[in-house]
């Protein structure tokens, strides 16, 4: 059993530390136990199974060594004996792709109580680092599937086209080129985040597919971490262009009681008076 300690680890000690001691940090500091108690009692039928709670650790221990798929996982418990026994597997009897197949299945149909383990474990970073989520930051990140968008049916039947504008390099802007930003595809996710914009830790996360806009997810994201509420509402909140319109700054300023800093997207030949310039810039008066 991963036990729960207090304080939390420091951030900075924990950048330093290996993987071995990051993992055994996070186990410790996350609070799982109705999870896994839940996959535990889930009905077994032929072989009993690998242990959910080793399962859950591995695959925390594969985001920590950014193990991008389950097969990255299962060559990181072969090689890495201190994985293994953190994990509490052996060389002889270890879980596969297929093991890990069926438990992220699992796993996804009890999102709501994954949810619930990371609201646990943003409750005590409040409790213990000041100020945690006065100043939010509110972005996106593509995700591409495994499964191959131009098929007329592709594997992931989920997953959709996404687009987004690349930035303009800095060699650009010094030398005032004037250049209409690429076009970036990709098929698959959009993981949409809130951080605290000073610990730059997440606070806040949710999955759409890639086709979703930023704009209408603000809100949401903002009232899952409880930005609305009393006891838990921000200073300020920090997005860019593609999260301004009114609804989102409505939401912020009333609804959060928090100033939202966005800047106004532009329209070509378009300029609000007394407000911004046609770059939406805004005016000092």
């Amino acid at each position: 059993m991963h036990i729960i300690q207090s304080p939390l680890f420091d951030f900075e000690a924990f950048i330093r530390e290996g993987g071995q001691s990051r993992l055994a940090g996070v186990l410790e500091s996350l609070s799982a136990e109705k999870l896994i108690i839940t996959l535990e009692r889930e009905h077994w039928t032929g072989r009993k199974g690998y242990s959910m709670r080793g399962m859950l650790a591995a695959l925390i221990a594969g985001i920590i060594n950014q193990c991008h798929t389950t097969s990255d996982v299962v060559r990181l418990l072969k090689k890495d004996k201190g994985v293994r026994l953190i994990c509490g597997f052996s060389i002889d009897d270890m879980p596969g792709d297929d093991a890990f197949g069926r438990f992220l299945k699992k796993l996804v149909r009890h999102a709501a109580l994954f949810d619930e383990c990371i609201e646990k474990l943003v409750a005590k970073l409040r409790e213990d680092l000041p100020g945690f989520g006065a100043n939010l930051a509110v972005d996106s990140t593509d995700i591409q599937a495994y499964s191959d968008g131009h098929r007329k049916l592709p594997s992931d039947p989920d997953a959709r086209w996404g687009a987004k504008k690349k930035g303009i390099s800095r060699s650009a802007e010094e030398t005032g080129k004037k250049k209409e930003p690429d076009i970036y595809y990709w098929f698959g996710y959009k993981l949409h985040l809130v951080i605290d914009a000073i610990y730059e830790l997440p606070m806040g996360f949710i999955m759409t597919p890639a086709n979703e806009s930023d704009m209408t997810q603000m809100q949401p994201l903002l009232e899952k971490i409880g930005a609305d509420q009393e006891k838990t509402r921000p200073e300020a909140v920090i997005a860019d262009k593609g999260y301004d319109s009114q609804a989102n700054n409505t939401f912020v300023y009333q609804s959060c009681k928090a100033a939202p800093i966005i800047p106004i997207r532009e329209f070509k030949g378009a300029q609000l008076a007394d407000i911004c310039n046609a770059k939406g810039t805004h005016l000092c008066s």
